[in-house]
C-alpha cells in the first residue's frame, strides 16, 4: 500500500515538473543581435502578484539601410504571448514587440521568445523572468472561510451531543453524529492494533 502511494506521488511530481517544459523545440542557434538591435534582450519582472498584469515591451531598431521584416515571433510556452509588427520596418526606424505572461501561475518563471527576421538563419533570443507571489487577500478569505466552517462543525457537534435522539435530529445533525461515531470507532481500532 505504501509503495503504491509513493509511486503515485512520484508520478504526480514528475508530471508537474514536466508541465512547464517548452511546447515547441528551441532553435539550435540563436543570435544576440542582428540586422535589428534590441535596447534590452532580457526583461525582469521581479516579484509580481498572482493575476496581475505582466507585460514586457522590447524596443528594437532596424540597423540596416533597407527595410526589414519579422517573419515570426515564437514563445517557449503557452503561458506567454507576443504581439509583433507584421509590416516592414523602414531603415533606421524603431518598433516594438510586446510580450504578455499569464501571471496565474505561482512561482519563479523564465521564458524565451524567438524573433525570426527575414534573411537571417537564426532567430534573436529574448527572455522574460520573474516570480509570481500568491495573492494574500485571497488566502486570507480562504483562511477565514475554513475557520468559519470549523466553528460551525464544533457548534453542530455540541448541539448533537445535547439531543442525541434520532427522531429530533436534522439531517446535518445526523451526519455529524454518524461522522463522529465513525471517527471514534476508527480511533478505537487503531489503539487496539497498536
Amino acid at each position: 500500500m505504501k509503495t503504491s502511494v509513493l509511486i503515485i506521488v512520484a508520478l504526480l511530481t514528475f508530471s508537474y515538473v514536466n508541465a512547464q517544459k517548452p511546447e515547441s523545440k528551441e532553435p539550435a542557434k540563436t543570435e544576440k543581435q542582428g540586422v535589428i538591435l534590441f535596447k534590452n534582450t532580457v526583461y525582469d519582472f521581479g516579484t509580481i502578484e498572482y493575476g496581475s498584469e505582466a507585460v514586457a515591451v522590447f524596443v528594437f531598431k532596424n540597423m540596416t539601410k533597407q527595410p526589414v521584416k519579422l517573419t515570426n515571433v515564437k514563445t517557449s510556452c503557452g503561458c506567454t504571448g507576443a504581439e509583433w509588427p507584421r509590416e516592414e520596418i523602414a531603415k533606421k526606424k524603431k518598433n516594438k514587440i510586446t510580450v504578455t505572461y499569464d501571471s496565474k501561475r505561482v512561482g519563479k518563471f523564465q521564458k524565451t521568445i524567438y524573433v525570426y527576421v527575414d534573411g537571417q538563419d537564426n532567430p534573436v533570443q529574448l527572455e522574460i523572468k520573474g516570480e509570481v507571489s500568491p495573492n494574500n487577500g485571497d488566502q486570507q478569505k480562504t483562511d477565514s472561510k475554513s475557520s468559519d466552517s470549523s466553528n460551525e462543525k464544533n457548534v453542530q457537534q455540541s448541539d448533537v451531543q445535547k439531543s442525541t435522539s434520532p427522531a429530533t435530529m436534522t439531517k446535518p445533525e445526523k451526519k455529524v453524529l454518524k461522522d463522529a461515531e465513525l471517527k471514534k470507532s476508527t480511533e478505537d481500532v487503531k489503539t487496539r492494533t497498536n
